[in-house]
């Protein structure tokens, strides 16, 4: 009878240890993350066509990493713990033989809210981009220090909710 028992006793012990275990220790690659912030470019003559960039940079203001874009959409970061981000955004153009480059400055305002995902993969921040106005627009678009002009020619923020990035949220115009 002891024997049943002590059998009894392990196996209740082993069955609550089995059903305790959380399944997903492992955080999946397919799991949603931070998201970024997607942005495409288009041609300002024709606004539903996309527009290749070559040789582009852009970096975060302050900041010393310094990335080249080339294509039509960028998935540009925002930060998890700050509020407000400027990115610049430098252009390089050979006119005549001539070669130009003209940076301009897109400050992006938002709120940030974090939520669970799971015990593997902790938290992720979701952000909401502030609502801009006529005074100030969510992305401020400014020149940098050289006040070259500004290369950019008009931004449309398309979503505020930055969720996912399934779809983009921002379409400049150049």
């Amino acid at each position: 009878m002891k024997k049943f028992i002590a059998s009894v006793a392990a196996l209740l012990t082993l069955t609550v240890y089995l059903v305790s275990c959380e399944k997903d220790d492992i955080c999946s690659e397919d799991t949603p993350t931070t998201p970024t912030l997607i942005i495409e470019f288009y041609d300002r003559d024709n606004q539903d066509q996309l527009k290749s960039l070559t040789g582009m940079e852009y970096y975060e203001v302050g900041n010393t990493n310094i990335d080249t874009l080339t294509g039509d959409r960028l998935e540009l970061p925002l930060r998890t713990d700050a509020d407000t981000v400027k990115w610049a955004f430098r252009y390089t153009a050979t006119i005549g033989g001539e070669t130009y480059t003209n940076t301009d400055i897109l400050e992006f305002r938002y709120t940030r809210n974090e939520v669970y995902v799971s015990r593997a993969c902790g938290y992720k921040t979701l952000f909401l981009l502030d609502q801009g106005d006529n005074l100030e627009p969510n992305p401020l678009h400014t020149d940098d220090v050289s006040a070259d002009g500004l290369w950019i020619y008009g931004i449309t923020t398309l979503t505020n909710n930055i969720e996912n990035e399934d779809e983009t949220h921002v379409k400049i115009f150049f």
